[in-house]
């Protein structure tokens, strides 16, 4: 490793169990992998998204993220499905293309950004801990995500040994972290819907997968399918994404 990352290293573990942890461990991640911006977020499989900081990054596209494309955001449908900390390059994302082909179009495109990788962490219960890397001109090298991918045992380590250090409260009121409001349906949008399935869409348009909505409403799984169905019929939809975007279309409000 080169002197620059042993630095870098050596500040990543003086600083677990510090409100210093996160920048340090940014500091380590790109320590030689170069890169433009950095934004880090955590991500829940049952609840909606948290952004916590960022480097050289826009305060305009963060409101925006948390406000409407977080929905489309394709490593936050990759933690939901599979729970599964390790590196995460965009192009790997190819399972979720809607959802990807919206986050790259829309958001990515807005922030000026070409190429994005993430370091997922785990970060207690069913939360991760995600510091992305991003690109303006030019994408990651396979090299350097092999070089990523090589010292993320040491990255989950220094993760740990400051999840271990905090008490689960504080996990939640992590200086810089700024919780998702959650979208509010206009009183105007979708009045052929019934308040039940408005509920019901609620949930959705608050990153809720179907299981979580069940569990919340008191109902199968099976039950949340059919009323996903018949709302899609009322709408004249057919998928989630054409159902995000009318929402945004009518201009969302936050509660």
């Amino acid at each position: 490793m080169t002197h620059r990352v042993w630095t870098a290293l050596s500040g990543a573990i003086g600083a677990a169990g510090t409100d210093s942890h996160i920048d340090r461990l940014i500091d380590l991640i790109g320590a030689d992998i170069e890169h433009d911006l950095v934004t880090v977020t955590r991500y829940s499989a049952t609840k909606t998204p948290q952004f916590v900081k960022h480097r050289r990054f826009s305060n305009a596209m963060v409101e925006r993220y948390l406000a409407d494309y977080y929905a489309f955001d394709p490593f936050y449908a990759w933690w939901r499905r599979e729970r599964k900390p390790g590196i995460v390059p965009l192009k790997a994302l190819a399972d979720d293309e809607v959802k990807r082909g919206q986050y790259i179009a829309g958001f990515l495109a807005k922030s000026e950004i070409c190429d994005e990788v993430g370091i997922l962490l785990a970060d207690g219960g069913d939360w991760c801990l995600g510091i992305f890397l991003d690109r303006t001109e030019r994408p990651f090298r396979d090299s350097e995500i092999a070089l990523l991918n090589e010292r993320f045992p040491a990255f989950a380590a220094l993760q740990l040994r400051d999840l271990e250090s905090r008490q689960p409260e504080d996990r939640q009121s992590e200086p810089g972290m700024k919780p998702l409001s959650e979208p509010r349906i206009p009183d105007g949008l979708w009045p052929e819907l019934s308040d039940r399935e408005r509920q019901l869409v609620q949930l959705i348009l608050a990153g809720h997968p179907s299981a979580t909505i069940a569990q919340r409403l008191g109902i199968t799984v099976g039950t949340v399918k059919n009323h996903r169905r018949r709302i899609y019929e009322k709408l004249d939809i057919t998928t989630e994404r054409e159902l995000f975007l009318q929402f945004f279309q009518a201009g969302p409000v936050l509660r």
